[in-house]
């Protein structure tokens, strides 16, 4: 059996009780041996954000999962979509859906789009529906679920505001405006852990290339991080140690304390350019992944793995053609399966000559080496399904994915990929473990719709919700 060494540093507010006898109050730690399938529980609960009342963790609680944005799940959800979904959300306004859906500990499901927020019951039984003030404009930064509330953070122009909504009434708890700051229209997302929140600001330009960090508690100011560096789609990540992790979209990956100080920054940087939508992940063994694109050349993709602890470079991937515009996942690919990084590359949907094309790779967590790799089709239409239908037609603007949504990893190993171009839905598993994914390995769910993020996890239930039209939920039965 596989074993890795994690080091927990978990201080009183970790839990909001007690530190654990292993480590001191001022977050002195000692190391703890685990299984691999213990470590990854153990990042979840670390990262599931859960209300002062029940402990049980969030099952998707932020962008990529959790705060760790892994976009791994220690459980499982149906893997043949041939049934069809459990249940539908029509969508009939033609409301623009720029995030991964959220699901709390009781398996409600919160859907946001850009002006509204709803929550479902696990059965689709609608419970209640925020919508955005006027004064406050329009959501594209994707929420996060915290302490019994969901926290936003709509912007008017680029001024944003951030906004606790309760989770069981769906009213205001506060709303805190950021007179002084502005963010941008591209996907973002909030990062929440131990009562701080972080959200990415611009100077001017485009992306994002300062990190604001704010009070969970009143979304009161504390400091900000001026990066330099573009993050698009800014997402970062916490490991639970009081320092948050994140990457440019050129392969610049920092480390910073809750205090705002640079702990470590490494990469060649490249002030104020934009190469591309990609970011990073946290790995259950110290490892942050980056995936991004570089200035020279936007149709080549880069994967990189740094140590958390000192930013060192562990091995860097080049794909070429395939450009690097999204997030990992990391997770194993099942109980006794490698650990992996599973990276979605891939072409813009822009009617190229021979076609978009997107793979999604499985590769070795600690070498790089490919695992395995599964195709989409070609795509040669110049825009994304759904896009020309419904753009003028719907609340928002065109959702202008990226050419692949996040993966997501399940506990027994498979991988749910969302495709930007044609709208598919698939999951994909390595079922022999012969290193080739053949069409048995393959379940594909046709929404016509592109997405822009990727479907959310619970036990035994998949949510997913591309940009355009229904949200389709797949629970599993029992027989």
């Amino acid at each position: 059996m596989i074993r890795v060494i994690i080091v927990l540093c978990l201080t009183r507010s970790s839990f909001g009780h007690d530190a654990p006898d292993e480590c001191s109050t001022d977050g002195e730690c000692m190391g703890l041996v685990q299984d691999d399938a213990e470590a990854q529980t153990s990042l979840l609960q670390l990262h599931s954000h859960v209300t002062p009342e029940n402990i049980k963790p969030y099952y998707w609680s932020s962008r990529g999962g959790n705060a760790a944005t892994s976009s791994y799940v220690p459980y499982t959800a149906p893997t043949d979509f041939s049934p069809g979904p459990s249940w539908v959300w029509k969508n009939e306004g033609l409301e623009q859906v720029r995030f991964s859906p959220l699901i709390d500990s009781d398996m409600n499901i919160y859907v946001c789009s850009t002006f509204r927020i709803r929550k479902f019951n696990s059965d689709g039984d609608l419970l209640w529906t925020w919508h955005t003030a006027e004064e406050d404009g329009s959501m594209s930064t994707s929420p996060a679920l915290y302490k019994g509330a969901i926290l936003a953070l709509p912007q008017n122009g680029q001024r944003p505001t951030a906004i606790s909504i309760g989770m069981g009434d769906g009213a205001i708890n506060w709303k805190h405006p950021f007179e002084n700051h502005q963010t941008g229209g591209e996907a973002s997302s909030l990062t929440v852990d131990d009562d701080r929140m972080f959200f990415g600001a611009n100077d001017g330009g485009d992306g994002t290339s300062i990190v604001v960090a704010a009070n969970a508690s009143d979304g009161s100011y504390l400091w900000e991080y001026v990066a330099g560096d573009i993050m698009w789609n800014f997402a970062a990540s916490a490991p639970g140690d009081g320092t948050l992790l994140f990457s440019s979209n050129c392969g610049v990956a920092f480390r910073i304390s809750f205090d705002g100080q640079l702990i470590w920054k490494t990469g060649e940087s490249y002030p104020g350019v934009n190469c591309g939508c990609g970011g990073g992940a946290l790995g259950p063994n110290g490892v942050f992944y980056a995936e991004f694109n570089r200035p020279e050349s936007r149709d080549d993709g880069f994967v990189a793995a740094y140590q958390v602890t000192d930013g060192s470079l562990l091995w860097e991937q080049n794909f070429e053609r395939l450009g690097g515009e999204q997030y990992p996942a990391v997770g194993k690919l099942g109980t006794d399966g490698p650990l992996a990084v599973v990276v979605a590359l891939g072409n813009f949907a822009n009617g190229q000559a021979g076609g978009a094309n997107n793979t999604v790779f499985a590769l070795d967590a600690m070498t790089g080496e490919t695992l395995w790799h599964s195709e989409e089709e070609p795509w040669y239409i110049p825009f994304s399904a759904g896009e020309n239908e419904t753009h003028g037609e719907g609340e928002g603007f065109m959702c202008r994915p990226d050419p692949q949504g996040i993966p997501v990893i399940a506990s027994d190993g498979t991988v749910y990929a969302s495709s930007s171009h044609g709208g598919e839905l698939r999951a994909i598993r390595d079922t022999n473990g012969n290193g080739i994914i053949e069409d048995t390995d393959v379940s594909t769910f046709e929404t016509h719709n592109c997405f822009l993020n990727s479907p959310s996890v619970a036990p035994g239930m998949l949510v997913a919700a591309p940009c355009w039209g229904p949200m389709y939920v797949f629970k599993e039965t029992t027989q």
